[in-house]
């Protein structure tokens, strides 16, 4: 009888063993995987006691994390790529320009001083853009690496949208636009970086113009209540589809697409745009009816 018993254990031993090999078996090939750059490898839980099982359990949500990071490397690797492309395109184009003009008045000596006047505000034109694409790509790049501190003061900002529409008086004479401008009787005040604010409404009135311009009205309002204060850009333009409205925030993403097709950007600015008012603890979106009105909403903290 009892070497009966004593043959049992030892049996019911050996499958222990068996059993445990086969896991350590199994986690040294899923650590081997990771080494090699396989996420995808998994280890079954079946028949192993609560140490083993947990584990077994901490190496698989262990490799969960590595996957997950992996993909986003990837995607962050394939988003810088197109980033540099895409700059790198921006950057040659009014460059390439440029240099062509530059080239066309050295090799014609015969221009009259009105032609060459009129072909050095072109290059002037060109050099400025080529000026605030740089900037926005820094900016950007500040942002991202958050390079930027933003000061928390006190800001009229009544006073900063009045200033901000002022600076596009040209644009809007230019263009035959009729500014609107709805606030508060009273001067609103906010505690927020006022540079930041200034960039917030200079990129979204800007965007209005080239986007919205053939609407011929273009407005800020401003709202105020005990929590939130809410500036609203908008435009009487074609319109941003209901496909582009997910996608505009992206970095580079441009609005050509679904907008005004004689103007141009970067891309940039709306990426700016969300960052700054995200950092002051804000939110923004866009809503858009194709050929009747689009909205940028901005929600900042009150004071």
């Amino acid at each position: 009888m009892t070497e009966k018993v004593l043959l049992i254990i030892i049996l019911v031993l050996l499958m222990i063993i068996v059993n445990l090999n086969k896991k350590i078996y199994d986690i040294c090939r899923a650590l081997k995987g990771i080494e090699q750059g396989n996420f995808n490898i998994r280890i079954r839980m079946q028949n192993c006691n609560k140490n083993v099982k947990n584990l077994i359990e901490s190496i698989n949500n262990l490799l969960d994390k590595f996957q997950n990071t992996h993909k986003l490397n990837k995607e962050y690797e394939f988003e810088r790529k197109k980033m540099i492309t895409n700059i790198s395109h921006d950057l040659r184009t009014p460059l390439t320009s440029l240099l062509g003009y530059i080239e066309f008045i050295k090799s014609n000596k015969n221009l009259s001083e009105k032609e060459k006047e009129e072909y050095l505000n072109i290059i002037e034109s060109k050099g400025n853009s080529l000026r605030n694409l740089m900037n926005e790509f820094f900016q950007l790049s500040k942002l991202e690496t958050n390079d930027i501190e933003l000061k928390r003061e006190k800001v009229n900002l009544s006073e900063v949208i009045r200033q901000n529409v002022i600076l596009f008086y040209n644009d809007f004479n230019n263009e035959n636009i009729n500014p609107i401008i709805d606030m508060p009787n009273e001067d609103v005040y906010i505690m927020g970086d006022k540079k930041a604010i200034e960039r917030i409404l200079n990129n979204l009135i800007s965007n209005a113009i080239k986007y919205g311009c053939d609407g011929k009205n273009i407005g800020v309002n401003l709202i105020c209540n005990e929590k939130n204060v809410q500036i609203t850009v908008w435009d009487e333009g074609k319109g941003i589809s209901k496909e582009d409205l997910s996608l505009i925030f992206q970095r580079l993403y441009t609005l050509e697409k679904s907008r005004n097709k004689s103007f141009q950007g970067s891309g940039l600015g709306l990426t700016i745009v969300k960052k700054l008012v995200e950092m002051q603890g804000g939110t923004i979106v866009a809503k858009s009816i194709p050929n009747k009105k689009t909205e940028f909403i901005v929600n900042l903290p009150n004071i």
